[in-house]
């Protein structure tokens, strides 16, 4: 029986050219995969109307040049199932405060509420935080003169 060696077979039938073909097509194959799957989940956390975004923030520092002026400042505390915030330099206290939650990375947990004036400065409302973490809070006033912004790292009970 005649058998050939291998450096005489066809160049299909040998091993590193094969070898050699799969590897770019491997990265290619990986490459059309990982565009579909950003394609069907676009990422949450950034705005598809970044430029009226951007505009809108010379209108939230004024918002926030206006609570400095007036001396506000805020303590924000929760507990397993209210929401408090004691305001404090406020003159002229309104009844209800609008609060806008906004977790650092899961927008999923992002919320918006009122809390109601229960005493002297204090405003609360009932609320269960979804997570525990990182927290951006907004609290604003209801006739939109005046807002205050903190960072709160809010824990769950």
């Amino acid at each position: 029986m005649h058998t050939k060696p291998s450096d005489n077979l066809p160049w299909y039938k040998q091993f590193w050219p094969w070898f050699l073909i799969f590897l770019p097509l491997s990265v290619v194959i990986a490459s059309v995969i990982t565009f579909f799957i950003a394609q069907n989940n676009p990422p949450s956390l950034v705005s598809g109307d970044y430029y009226k975004d951007g505009l809108a923030i010379n209108a939230n520092k004024k918002l926030e040049a206006n609570a400095k002026k007036l001396g506000l400042s805020a303590i924000i505390t929760n507990d397993n199932s209210t929401f408090t915030v004691q305001l404090n330099g406020l003159k002229e206290q309104p009844p209800v405060l609008f609060i806008e939650l906004r977790h650092s990375t899961i927008s999923q947990h992002d919320q918006s509420f009122s809390l109601t004036k229960v005493a002297n400065g204090i405003y609360q409302s009932p609320f269960v935080l979804p997570q525990q973490g990182k927290w951006y809070v907004s609290i604003h006033a209801p006739n939109g003169e005046w807002e205050i912004k903190k960072v709160s790292y809010l824990k769950t009970p």
